[in-house]
C-alpha cells in the first residue's frame, strides 16, 4: 500500500493557490458537510475549538473521502502533542504563534523521525495504514506539510529567518491576533497591521516558501491571493453557519 500524495503541498510547491476552510464546530459531520463543498484543503482547528485527539480523528477520517488535504492547528509546538496527533494522522500541520527560526527547527524536529529529528517510533497506527504502507517511516517526510503562523510582532521580525528553515512550507499569517498584539484589536486591515501582513509575504516568497492567511471576508480574500498569498482560508463552518441563520432569521419581520 502507498501513502496517498498531499495534494496540498504538491500544489503550493507548483505555485498554486489553494482555497480553504476553517472547521471550528469540532462535528465530523458538518466536517464531511464542508468537505463536500470542494475546497482544496480544510483546517481542523486544534486551538480555539473544543477538539481532542478522537474528535480530530473522526474528522480526518470523513475528509479521506474527498478530494482535499486535512490540515490540523495544532494547540501548540507541544513535541508530545505533535507525535499525538501526526499518529493519528495529521500530516499537515499549522502551528500558532511561531516567533523564531529556533522555535520553527523545533516543530521540524518534532515532526521527523531519527537521525534527522526525534518523532517518537510506532510500528503501526493510523497515519501508516497500521503498518501497511511500506517504507512510511522512511519517506514520512514526503507527503508532510508545515505551515508556521506569525502572529506577533517579534514573529513578524523574524519572517525570514523562520521561513529559511528547512521543512518550513508555509508561513501563514494569523490576522486576528497579530493585530491584536499590535494594539489594534478588531482591526486587521489597520494601515500598520496591513504592512507587517505585506512583510511577512515578501519575505517568505524571496526564501522561496509559500504563504498563508485567514481572510473570511471575501473583499480581503481577494485582496491577498492578488498580492501573491497562495494559501487561503476563506470561511469557517462556524462562520457560515451563524450568518446564515442570522440572515435568515432577519429576513422574515417580525
Amino acid at each position: 500500500m502507498k501513502e496517498r500524495p498531499n495534494s496540498l503541498k504538491e500544489g503550493l510547491v507548483g505555485g498554486h493557490r489553494a482555497i480553504g476552510l476553517w472547521c471550528s464546530l469540532s462535528s465530523a459531520l458538518t466536517t464531511e458537510v464542508a468537505a463536500g463543498a470542494g475546497a482544496d484543503w480544510l483546517l481542523v482547528d486544534g486551538e480555539h475549538s473544543p477538539n481532542d485527539l478522537r474528535s480530530v480523528m473522526a474528522q480526518l477520517q470523513v475528509i479521506a473521502a474527498f478530494p482535499c488535504e486535512g490540515v490540523v492547528r495544532l494547540p501548540s509546538d507541544d513535541p508530545i502533542v505533535i507525535k499525538q496527533f501526526m499518529d493519528i494522522g495529521a500530516r499537515s500541520l499549522m502551528v500558532p504563534n511561531v516567533r523564531t527560526a529556533r522555535q520553527a527547527a523545533g516543530i521540524v524536529a518534532a515532526m521527523t523521525y531519527a537521525p534527522s529529528g526525534f518523532r517518537g517510533f510506532s510500528v503501526g497506527h493510523r497515519a501508516n495504514q497500521f503498518g501497511r504502507i511500506a517504507d512510511y517511516h522512511r519517506n514520512a517526510r514526503t507527503n508532510q506539510l508545515l505551515a508556521v503562523q506569525i502572529e506577533c510582532e517579534t514573529g513578524v521580525a523574524n519572517a525570514a529567518e523562520i521561513a529559511a528553515v528547512e521543512g518550513v512550507d508555509v508561513v501563514f499569517v494569523g490576522p486576528g491576533d497579530l493585530s491584536t498584539n499590535m494594539n489594534e484589536m478588531g482591526n486587521p486591515n489597520a494601515t500598520r497591521v496591513q504592512e507587517a501582513i505585506a512583510s511577512v509575504r515578501e519575505a517568505t516568497h524571496k526564501a522561496g516558501r509559500a504563504s498563508g492567511i485567514l481572510a473570511p471576508v471575501k473583499a480581503d480574500a481577494d485582496r491577498y491571493l492578488a498580492d501573491g498569498f497562495t494559501m487561503v482560508a476563506v470561511g469557517s463552518d462556524l462562520g457560515v453557519l451563524a450568518r446564515g441563520t442570522d440572515a435568515l432569521i432577519a429576513s422574515f419581520a417580525r
